[in-house]
């Protein structure tokens, strides 16, 4: 499932050892080693466009991008309102399995974590509370339908939304049920926790509810036009955008602030610096006052046949935001002016947001591998094999890259941090 480079180099120097050996006992012997390397230790794939000497990332201009810290409490999907799930250094081959867990169903929700736990939803039904350490499983709860909206956690209770229209409540400790919160139809946004004291959900009908926080008691709720997404928060902001086309901003008090409608489908909402980033089905990306939803940019790829949807983007450092496409793109804007830096295609859709550290871009795509590109150049740098095409976007923290994939398999996998001379040695 995992796999370590194998370079060119490594491959002459067995081929020139073959050779000089010249017997058919030295080449039984090659290949029985080979073999048992291969079974012992994950391989990593490697693209026809990535030579050996590319497998170190450029590290220039590395100073441009701050090194976040991880959330004490992850209140909203993918722990901020950036959509990116990355903290600390990058990490390279060689990579390993530090766990894995099988669930037998899709896994779609990005997880949560709190402390050394991480909380993971599938559409097998099953809210888990793993340990992110070990893998070992503490509690699970399991519901009527399946799951697929990100989770939510604070210092107590964990909160997410089922496709049976139930929101739910549990603690943190043992996944006893706190309360759950009936709002009609299938929820597929991601739970949030909004100012420190509502839980926000939409269902597929286009609903929003913003609940009490401990009893799940309704406080407000409106509509907009669609199966909702998102939703992403800042501060006391929350932005909604729909599958129908409409983007909206509300207040801790319900008051819509402003709304939008596109006569096509946008992608989950991200934030920053009180600017809205969104992608859309025709291939553009627009960033959107905060406070106004005026139209700041507005960026469209070339060469766009058709359908086109742009993932959640993710947003990186002051200035970048990198995203990826159903027509196999990973592509980087800036910001500030939504210039195209760098755009790298595919065979197959990169339909989840990307992860994104200091160096490096962590881009699932559907041809069963995660990507790592170089984020000054978008050059490939290296693969890992999932088993399976995107389910749970990547997930990085402490030196681990957390994914789980279609198959319903969920990995936590070390590796290497570029520069440390420990690991060089």
């Amino acid at each position: 499932m995992i796999s370590t480079f194998a370079g060119t180099a490594v491959k002459r120097s067995r081929l020139n050892i073959i050779l000089i050996a010249g017997t058919l006992a030295a080449v039984l012997i090659a290949i029985f080693f080979i073999n048992q390397s291969k079974t012992d230790s994950p391989t990593l794939h490697q693209d026809s466009a990535t030579e050996a000497n590319q497998i170190v990332p450029p590290v220039e201009n590395t100073e441009s991008i701050p090194m976040e810290q991880p959330p004490d409490l992850w209140l909203q999907a993918y722990g901020s309102s950036t959509g990116n799930a990355a903290w600390g250094h990058a990490i390279v081959a060689p990579f390993d399995t530090l766990w894995s867990i099988s669930t037998g169903r899709e896994l779609f929700s990005p997880p949560a974590i709190v402390g050394d736990m991480i909380f993971l939803a599938g559409n097998d039904k099953v809210l888990r509370g793993i340990n992110k350490n070990s893998g070992s499983q503490q509690w699970s709860r399991t519901v009527t339908c399946g799951l697929s909206g990100g989770v939510a956690a604070d210092s107590t209770t964990v909160y997410f939304s089922g496709q049976d229209g139930y929101m739910y409540a549990l603690n943190i400790e043992t996944g006893s049920e706190r309360w759950k919160a009936g709002l009609g139809y299938h929820i597929f946004t991601d739970a949030c926790v909004f100012c420190d004291s509502l839980v926000l959900a939409g269902n597929s009908m286009g609903s929003i509810a913003a609940l009490n926080r401990r009893t799940g008691d309704v406080v407000w709720n409106d509509t907009m036009d669609g199966l909702l997404l998102g939703p992403a928060l800042s501060d006391s902001i929350a932005v909604f955008s729909s599958e129908a086309g409409a983007v909206g901003a509300w207040d801790i008090a319900g008051n819509t602030l402003w709304s939008r409608s596109f006569s096509s489908q946008p992608s989950a909402p991200s934030i920053k610096s009180n600017v809205v980033f969104i992608g859309f089905s025709t291939g553009k990306v627009l960033a959107f006052s905060l406070l106004t939803g005026e139209t700041l940019w507005e960026t469209a790829l070339e060469g766009v046949r058709g359908r086109t949807v742009v993932s959640r983007p993710a947003l990186v450092g002051d200035s970048l935001l990198v995203a990826g496409t159903c027509d196999g793109r990973v592509f980087c804007l800036d910001t500030g002016s939504g210039e195209l830096l760098w755009q790298t295609e595919f065979e197959n859709w990169v339909s989840v947001t990307p992860a994104v550290c200091d160096t490096i871009v962590y881009a699932s795509c559907d041809d069963n591998r995660i990507h790592l590109l170089s984020l000054n150049t978008g050059f490939p740098i290296d693969a890992i094999e999932t088993g399976s095409y995107s389910g749970t976007p990547p997930l990085i923290m402490g030196g681990v890259l957390f994914t789980g994939n279609s198959a319903g398999d969920f990995t936590a996998i070390t590796g290497a941090v570029p520069g440390n001379s420990e690991e060089e040695e």
